[in-house]
């Protein structure tokens, strides 16, 4: 048939020719469309925030935040429908590690930051750092605890040093938990 190619047919160089690659990845587009409108809906309630925490004592509106950390959500979403065209050029096939069921560990991590997040107002924000930082990394299989346990200590007061001693920021200090000033 002139005009046609079969897909058993072959270039000059042996090569079978390879499929057209599509704009939008239908998978990654219906992800991003879900993340917007996540977003778009979170934004609108910033919108309504009425009082200023001790967070944002500084002048700061407080949605401000909330809708850079969203604006930012959005823009990089906006990429994810046309990752895969990035990933051909250079040979590789975005669906390929998609196609398997999802791992176990997946569950298990989402398990457990939705377990540890919901403990947060208990504990507060520094405890609640290192629990994240001490759970997830065992969970995921690391049995070295030396390491596990310098990570889920010095990782959160690094970040606590850098919020709440250098940037004034407050952490909630929950019901058990420590209190930076």
């Amino acid at each position: 048939m002139l005009g046609q190619s079969s897909s058993t047919e072959r270039e000059a160089d042996g090569r079978i020719p390879a499929a057209p690659v599509r704009l939008l990845h239908p998978v990654d587009t219906v992800i991003a469309a879900m993340i917007f409108a996540l977003c778009g809906w979170l934004f609108y309630e910033t919108l309504n925030f009425d009082n200023v925490s001790a967070l944002f004592s500084q002048n700061i509106p407080p949605g401000l935040f909330p809708q850079i950390l969203l604006i930012v959500i959005c823009i990089l979403s906006a990429g994810m429908p046309f990752e895969h065209i990035l990933l051909n050029r250079k040979g590789k096939d975005i669906d390929k590690t998609r196609r398997g069921r999802v791992k176990p560990v997946t569950w298990i991590t989402m398990a457990l930051l939705l377990a540890v997040t919901a403990s947060a107002p208990i504990f507060g924000t520094f405890l609640t750092m290192v629990l994240v930082c001490a759970v997830l990394p065992l969970a995921w299989g690391e049995r070295r605890l030396h390491y596990v346990l310098v990570f889920a200590l010095l990782f959160p007061a690094a970040v606590a040093f850098v919020f709440s001693g250098i940037l004034g920021v407050y952490f909630e200090p929950g019901l058990v938990g420590l209190s930076f000033h």
